[in-house]
Formats: structure tokens, C-alpha cells, sequence
């Protein structure tokens, strides 16, 4: 990946370039006013209304929490930033910011969307015992994978000029058109992981100092505050990744008002169709046509059956548009599914719970036990990313390592007929 050309940090969120073209759009509807049916200005109103309480709360998050160097994300949940940031106490915010990174699946689920970089998916492991001492109050532990991590991920963006994170300064780290660009966002907070530090200093620090940490002059900074800090830190690194690809590909023309209105309408009408879905479910029968998460889940269990590896792993969902090969996708289904014998199976019924969400329920003999529990499929598109049952794509299994589904209390206990 080739180095972008270099912007200047945003002073505000409604600065950034995809939030200008929004306000410029919304300008042009409110002009067709009259134009549009009621139902749509309604509509029209409601996004300028959600535009600006966006932009208001990440503004908001970085007067509070910008200074002590935490960066907005675009994984952070809004309605708990909000109440993150629903006080004028810098201390109280940070508290509640990182109880929010310590509830269920606040870092495990973006942390399973960095597979979508070639160049963190050999760190993947790394991170995720990260994780497990996080969770266990390792906190040390944590901030020296993290720290490496980060540097090693950098280091491999572009391999013609490799640079790790502690050689990029800090006007290098500005995330272009992102939340993370913010003038006290990823750039500013780059200022405090390269202050350097040349004697031992026993003091607790609260700072993610990667010089001071990584050459062991800063030794008090085992710390929820500082790990915390690190997972942030991470995240907003990928964003900055993100944003470096976005940025270097080739500028698409600016939509005429006709084309901004029809990709507008064709937005509220996927909205709509998405709300007025409802969940449905049914039992395969043995003599129709199985439908088509009926007959995936069929292919996934008789490529397991006949331990057929490739098939196996192409079943599994990947995030993102990078794609493993067929290869590296057989050894992963073998090192998964290789030592557990699929004897017999059944799919009782499947589960329709959202537009891009199936559950089949399955009966399963695997190396003599019994299992009765379901495999969790999603809808996606070839780049990756979520459709809708009615977009062309293909249904994926989502949670495809078989301890997530072959539970203890999934296991069915046959009763003894011989007592």
C-alpha cells in the first residue's frame, strides 16, 4: 500500500469530507421541498436530525475525553457513547468508557473484524490471549502485545517502505475523512506514544507511553486505564488503515441531484422493506426443494460427514473483501473439524430471525455424542458485507468453530435402558 497524500487533522467532525457531501445533499433535498411527498420531507428531516446528533456527540466525546487521548472509533456504539458522554467530568466519562469496553463482545467482536487486514491476521492469536489476560486483570500482559502489535501491523501496511507505528510521526497518523481524523483524534493522541523517556520513573502512569513501556522505564503501567487505552488505540489504528485505502483509490465523480435522490430513495426503500420484515420459520420437508439455508446447511454437514475439508471451509464467514484462498481455508477446517467424526445429522427446522439472519436447528452424532443445537448463518455479498435475504449473495456460517455450537448443554443424554 502505497503512502496517501498527507491531510490535516479535522476540527470538527462535520469537517470531514463524507459529512460535507451529507450536509450538501440534505441542502439539495430541503430545496426540492414541495417536490417530495410528505412521508419523504419527514423522511429528510429525520437523517438531518440523526446527521447532526452524530457529528454533535463525537465533537462532544472529543471535548471531553480528546485530551486524555482517547479516540472516537467507528466500532463505539452511539447510544452508549452518549451516555458516556452525558456529564461535563472528564474522570466520570473515562470510567464509564472503559466499563463499556469491558462488557460482553465490546472488544472480542471488532477485534474478529481485524481478520479483513492481510496484515494483522498472523497477530490475530496474539490478540486474542490479549484479551483473555484483559479480562482476567492482566492488564501488563495486555499492553505489551498490543503495543507490538500495533507496530507490527503498521510495519506490513506497505512493504516498500516498511515504517512501524513508533517511526510514523505523529502528522502521518491524521485518518482521512474518519471520526478517528479528528484534530484531537489518533493524531494528537500519537503525540503521547512517541514522548520519549530515558530513566526509570516508578510513577503510575494513565498514558499508552509505548517508548517509556517498551523500553522499560516506565514500569507502573499494569493498569485498566493504560490497557484499555491500548484496545482504543487499536482500534483507531485500523481505522486509520481504512481510511488509507479509501483514500487511495480513484475519486468517483460527484452523484447529479437525479442520482443523489434516486440512491436516497432507493436507501429509504431498504430501510422500510428491512422494518417491515418479519421472522419466520419451517421444517424442511424431506420431499420439497430444501430452500437455500436448508440446502447450505446440507452442503456444510456433508462436506464434514465425508470430511471433505475444502468444501468444509468455504462455508465459513470471512468479514471484509480480502479472501482466503481454498487452501488456507481446508487447513483451517481440518485443524477445527479434523479429530471430531460427523456420523449422523439432521436439520430439524430453520429459523428465519432477521433479514440477514438464519438459524438452522440440527440433531448431530459427532464421535459418539449426541448434540441438539443450531448453526448460525448469515446473508453476505462478495465484498463481504451483510445482504438481505432478497440481495444477491450466499448464506455463510457465522460462528464456525464447532466449540461454539457443540456445547455441554447442548449435548442430549440418552436414557439408560438397561437399568
Amino acid at each position: 500500500m502505497a503512502d496517501s497524500p498527507q491531510v490535516s487533522p479535522y476540527g470538527s467532525a462535520r469537517d470531514l469530507p463524507s459529512v460535507q457531501e451529507m450536509e450538501q445533499q440534505l441542502a439539495a433535498f430541503k430545496l426540492l421541498g414541495i417536490l417530495l411527498p410528505k412521508e419523504q420531507r419527514n423522511k429528510v428531516k429525520e437523517l438531518e436530525h440523526e446527521h447532526r446528533r452524530i457529528t454533535g456527540l463525537v465533537d462532544k466525546f472529543y471535548g471531553i475525553l480528546g485530551k486524555r487521548n482517547w479516540v472516537f472509533t467507528g466500532d463505539l456504539n452511539l447510544p452508549a457513547m452518549e451516555h458516556v458522554v452525558d456529564t461535563d467530568d472528564a474522570g466520570t466519562a473515562e470510567t464509564r468508557l472503559i466499563g463499556y469496553y469491558k462488557e460482553d463482545s465490546r472488544i472480542a467482536f471488532p477485534l474478529r473484524r481485524l481478520h479483513r487486514f492481510n496484515a494483522m491476521r498472523p497477530r490475530i492469536s496474539l490478540l486474542q490471549k490479549a484479551l483473555t489476560d484483559y479480562e482476567a486483570g492482566r492488564y501488563y500482559s495486555t499492553v505489551l502485545v498490543v503495543l507490538s502489535v500495533m507496530d507490527g501491523f503498521v510495519n506490513d501496511l506497505d512493504t516498500a517502505a516498511r515504517q512501524g507505528l513508533h517511526a510514523r510521526p505523529a502528522e502521518d497518523m491524521v485518518a482521512w475523512d474518519s471520526v478517528a481524523g479528528h484534530h484531537l483524534g489518533l493524531s494528537h493522541a500519537h503525540q503521547s506514544f512517541l514522548k520519549g523517556f530515558y530513566k526509570t520513573d516508578v510513577t503510575e502512569v494513565t498514558e499508552l507511553y509505548r517508548n517509556g513501556i517498551m523500553h522499560g522505564t516506565l514500569v507502573n503501567f499494569d493498569n485498566e486505564v493504560v490497557a484499555t487505552k491500548a484496545w482504543n488505540r487499536l482500534f483507531a489504528v485500523a481505522d486509520w488503515a481504512d481510511s488509507r485505502e479509501r483514500q487511495a483509490k480513484p475519486v468517483e465523480p460527484t452523484p447529479t441531484l437525479r442520482e443523489a435522490l434516486r440512491r436516497w430513495k432507493d436507501t429509504q426503500d431498504q430501510k422500510t422493506r428491512i422494518e417491515e420484515w418479519q421472522p419466520y420459520e419451517y421444517e424442511p420437508a424431506p420431499a420439497a426443494e430444501p430452500s437455500e439455508v436448508a440446502q447450505t446447511a446440507r452442503d456444510f454437514l456433508e462436506s464434514w460427514e465425508k470430511r471433505r475439508w475444502g468444501p468444509v471451509g468455504a462455508h465459513f464467514m470471512e468479514l471484509g473483501s480480502a479472501r482466503s484462498s481454498v487452501g488456507k481455508l481446508a487447513v483451517l477446517a481440518k485443524d477445527l473439524y479434523g479429530a471430531l467424526e460427523l456420523s449422523e445429522w439432521t436439520i430439524l427446522r430453520v429459523r428465519h430471525v432477521a433479514a440477514a439472519v438464519a438459524h438452522t436447528d440440527v440433531e448431530l452424532l459427532v464421535s459418539g455424542t449426541k448434540y441438539r443445537t443450531d448453526l448460525r448463518w448469515v446473508r453476505v455479498d462478495h465484498t463481504g458485507s451483510t445482504a438481505t435475504e432478497w440481495e444477491s449473495g450466499h448464506w455463510a456460517l457465522s460462528q464456525y468453530g464447532p466449540s461454539l455450537f457443540l456445547k455441554p448443554e447442548t449435548a442430549v443424554i440418552e436414557p439408560d435402558n438397561d437399568r
